[in-house]
């Protein structure tokens, strides 16, 4: 958003055939060179422009009017107020100047036009005559709103959709018909109301998508068409301020023009104040309207004592690209109306606006930009997850290291605990066939030796010292031998069952390792999936 200030035209008229039969003289001297007038003998003035009675319309448009349309097709906000004395040249300079040819190929959308009249503080569509006015018993007329933005809008206004120049100017000529006007001594068609007509652009700049595309790496054609933006100006034909005396109005005319003069009143206030509120330094006292101290940033700004001043409260100090026409006549007999309408237009020059282009935050706008966000948001968080699933590859592969390692060093101690179970297996079987072998050679030997030496036998099947104290007859050695079958058996059956826990423990310990190493292959196997 940028500051603007309001820009200031002065147009002096030309004398009137009357003024010139009354004897009447210019009392306005335009200093050539330079945009600077001085009325009476030394009351000198500057504006922005100064036009002299020679100037034609168009030059008038070129010079003053062009760059704030232009500014409207960029998308900004524009306004044209005609301000002056009754009979001034306002209503001529704002009904016959309108010319829009310039054109901009990039933007394209749709015009509309609007017109309204403030006839006696009452809303008037003149594009809808028959429409009830606001103040009217027949039902509820045109109303100003604010919308959430802090801007005016016109509740009940009919919008005409223009398709081009020549429409433009046909509506304004049609409003111009049915806007009130009546004779007085100072002007045969003496406007007895303001009159604002409005022309809204919407349009869309498909340049914003190529700009969106190159910003967010986005393809255009998946960006909508464009930026909505919404734009509108105002021409403004405010009724001449008028002295009763001098127009001779009475009854209606005499109550039009007190209203009038209430209105321009109300914005001469407001004009006050803005200017006042930039003119004066920070922290210096400044006097706004009644003579009351003021600072600046803090006077009130009274936009709601007309409504008048509540239609052009964006005009003046809002968003809008602003310029005043002041229309006076040179007339010496006009010279203190003039000098007045000078100085009120001297004070809008301090008026400084925030403008800025009006993008229309319900339409595609809005959508373009999220679109933008959202596919900038899903590229970064694409990113992320593949950030994240490599981080997550990494542990996971020390995981599995780590396992695998564990699983190997268990693996080898399994394998070394199998290999001593089967030694210790086969050292048993050999025992145990020893001892087969021995029980089959005592069984054989039995008839030829009676006696077998206890020192043949193995230890533990050596006679007790019990045995050795009593006497032995021709048949122990019998008994002696089948006591020792039977121990040979007792040992056997041992043997036979230890050997059978044996196998019981290998079994157990090879499907142990078995089913570790399936679970370490598993796991091989997933790390090379992820890493693959």
């Amino acid at each position: 958003m940028t500051s603007s200030s309001v820009r200031v035209a002065l147009r002096i008229r030309p004398l009137s055939p009357q003024e010139h039969a009354s004897g009447e003289t210019e009392c306005v001297t335009q200093l050539p060179g330079v945009p600077q007038i001085v009325i009476g003998a030394d009351r000198a003035f500057t504006f922005d422009y100064v036009f002299s009675p020679e100037v034609s319309q168009e030059q008038i448009y070129d010079d003053s009017i062009a760059p704030l349309v232009d500014q409207f097709l960029q998308g900004y906000n524009a306004t044209i107020l005609a301000y002056g004395q009754t009979g001034s040249g306002k209503t001529f300079s704002m009904g016959t100047g309108l010319t829009i040819s310039a054109t901009q190929p990039e933007l394209q959308g749709s015009l509309d036009v609007s017109f309204l009249e403030l006839y006696n503080e009452d809303l008037v569509d003149l594009l809808n005559p028959r429409s009830p006015s606001a103040g009217s018993s027949g039902g509820r007329g045109p109303t100003i709103r604010e919308d959430s933005r802090g801007n005016m809008v016109l509740v009940g206004v009919e919008r005409k959709v223009a398709a081009g120049e020549d429409d433009i100017i046909t509506y304004l000529h049609q409003g111009a018909l049915s806007r009130t006007t009546a004779s007085t001594d100072m002007n045969h068609t003496s406007s007895r109301s303001h009159a604002i007509f409005t022309i809204y652009l919407t349009q869309q700049d498909r340049r914003s998508s190529l700009m969106l595309s190159n910003a967010s790496g986005v393809e255009a054609s998946e960006l909508d068409s464009g930026m909505s933006i919404v734009s509108k100006i105002h021409f403004v034909d405010l009724a001449g301020s008028e002295r009763i005396k001098r127009t001779g109005a009475a009854g209606d005319r005499a109550r039009e023009g007190i209203s009038i003069n209430a209105g321009l009143l109300a914005l001469g206030n407001v004009i006050s104040a803005l200017g006042s509120m930039t003119a004066a330094a920070p922290g210096a006292a400044s006097l706004g309207p009644g003579g009351h101290p003021a600072r600046r940033g803090t006077m009130h700004v009274p936009y709601r004592d007309s409504k008048l001043t509540r239609l052009l409260q964006d005009s003046l100090g809002g968003n809008s690209q602003t310029l005043m026409l002041a229309c006076i006549s040179p007339s010496d007999r006009n010279s203190p109306e003039s000098l007045n309408t000078i100085r009120y237009a001297n004070r809008a020059r301090n008026i400084r606006n925030k403008v800025a282009v009006n993008f229309d935050k319900n339409s595609s706008v809005e959508l373009s930009m999220l679109k933008t966000e959202v596919a900038r948001l899903r590229g970064e968080l694409s990113k992320l997850k593949l950030q994240r699933r490599q981080s997550t590859l990494t542990l996971n592969g020390a995981d599995c290291d780590v396992s695998l390692s564990v699983a190997v060093r268990k693996n080898a101690d399994l394998t070394q605990r199998l290999e001593h179970a089967l030694r210790r297996a086969a050292e048993l079987e050999h025992e145990r066939n020893l001892l087969r072998i021995r029980v089959a050679e005592l069984g054989g030997s039995n008839a030829s030796t009676p006696n077998i030496p206890p020192a043949s036998l193995p230890d533990f099947a050596a006679p007790t010292a019990s045995d050795d104290s009593g006497p032995r007859s021709n048949d122990g050695g019998g008994g002696d031998v089948m006591s020792q079958s039977n121990v040979l058996s007792t040992m056997d059956r041992e043997l036979s069952e230890q050997a059978e826990r044996h196998e019981h423990q290998i079994d157990s310990v090879r499907r142990h390792f078995m089913s570790r190493l399936e679970l370490v292959q598993e796991s091989l196997l997933v790390v090379q999936k992820e890493r693959d």
